[in-house]
């Protein structure tokens, strides 16, 4: 039976895999023929910011939704050598930067950019894995190298995850978390009853997927756990 560290490692995997990553070398360009015209000179590309440089500029404000915190000593450490009291570097490219909780390594925060290529503008969305109620930010660096907190979608109707046909129960309410997602973000539907949390299953599932300068919502059909029917 797949243990929950292991199912976390996984979704870690696939989260590196899921993220597009630049690469930043510069091919010279050819010599001219002889008794041809110069080509322009190929500007070299501007130095990639990466995951680890926007997570160094962050706020540790998402490790407040984790049982082990995140104090700024401890991260310091962390960056430098890659594992500190009770986190630990998994996972890393140019996008992607992801950090598992020590010692029982089932939950783990994760941070990915979204690169906007016609202004320079990056998203970061950082949040929590592996976790019953999910936890995001998303901030926006704008072409200056400001960062600010950004404004995560728009939530989805509560509708939109069940068949019309389907009744509602009345006495549930619920709410909607954005969460990080593999190609993007995707929602996270809650349901309260009177007496707590509660499980009504649902028709569809929503996210939305990075376009290259912002976010399209997607609704796909409900994606039953392995194993169910």
């Amino acid at each position: 039976m797949m243990t929950n560290a292991v199912r976390l490692m996984l979704v870690v995997g696939m989260l590196l895999l899921a993220a597009t990553t630049r690469p930043v070398s510069v091919f010279a360009a050819e010599s001219p023929a002889a008794g041809q015209p110069s080509a322009p000179a190929k500007t070299a590309p501007l130095p990639v910011v990466t995951a680890r440089e926007i997570f160094e500029q962050l706020p540790s404000s998402i490790f407040d939704n984790t049982a082990e915190g995140l104090p700024d000593e401890e991260k310091e450490r962390l960056l430098e050598t890659g594992q500190c009291e009770f986190w630990e570097i998994v996972g890393e490219t140019d996008d992607v930067i992801a950090f598992r909780a020590l010692p029982f390594r089932d939950s783990a925060v994760a941070l990915r950019l979204f690169r906007n290529e016609a202004n320079g503008e990056i998203l970061a969305a950082i949040g929590t894995l592996g976790v019953p109620i999910c936890a995001l930010e998303l901030w926006k660096r704008d072409a200056s190298g400001r960062i600010v907190p950004a404004d995560t979608p728009e939530d989805p109707d509560i509708s939109e995850f069940f068949d019309a046909a389907v009744p509602q129960p009345k006495d549930v309410t619920a709410s909607v978390l954005p969460c990080l997602g593999l190609g993007g973000l995707k929602a996270q539907v809650l349901f309260w009853g009177p007496t707590g949390m509660v499980h009504l299953p649902v028709a569809r599932d929503i996210g939305w997927h990075w376009t290259g300068h912002s976010f399209e919502k997607i609704v796909r059909p409900h994606a039953l756990p392995e194993g169910k029917k």
